[in-house]
């Protein structure tokens, strides 16, 4: 075992923390085929991206098709997608992949938002009411997919905020 301090510190901020249960994309499996993920400052850009391109649009998929079942209507009454994620960028964007995944008309107005940060929630709303409010029958679809396999990051002696 090495790094015992930090690992006692990471237990003690998690125990402190009163959060039950968090979900990470990147699995043990993962990060022994990808050791660089787990250093420090180690270039490993790429395979990040290589997760966040496939998985965010799946992740998407998973949240839209709830958002469908519970809406209650066909998929093809859907007019514009608006796709937001902070993590990686590509192109085509996530937006086309999801429309792909869903099987949505190619008709479908899509809009792409990427590296919006902590305000994107706010921004994908303000634009999908303008959206409804100013196209007479839009029926906007809305998806926020995040992994936060770009900012993970191995423990540090000197930057325990990685911890968290």
């Amino acid at each position: 075992e090495h790094m015992v301090d930090l690992k006692e510190k990471f237990k003690r901020m998690c125990d402190k923390s009163m959060i039950n249960k968090r979900y990470m994309h990147l699995t043990e499996e993962y990060l022994k085929e990808n050791p660089s993920l787990c250093e420090y400052m180690a270039p490993s850009l790429d395979a990040r991206q290589d997760v966040v391109v496939v998985e965010v649009p799946k992740l998407g998929k998973e949240a839209a098709t709830k958002a469908i079942k519970e809406w209650g209507q066909p998929k093809s009454k859907i007019t514009h997608l608006i796709f937001c994620t902070t993590s990686g960028v590509d192109m085509p964007g996530a937006d086309y992949q999801l429309t792909k995944l869903l099987g949505l008309r190619p008709s479908v107005k899509r809009f792409m938002m990427y590296q919006q940060g902590c305000f994107a929630g706010g921004t994908v709303l303000r634009l999908a009411k303008d959206l409804a409010e100013n196209n007479k029958d839009a029926r906007v679809l809305v998806v926020c997919s995040e992994i936060t396999a770009v900012t993970f990051r191995g423990p540090n002696d000197t930057h325990l905020d990685s911890l968290v």
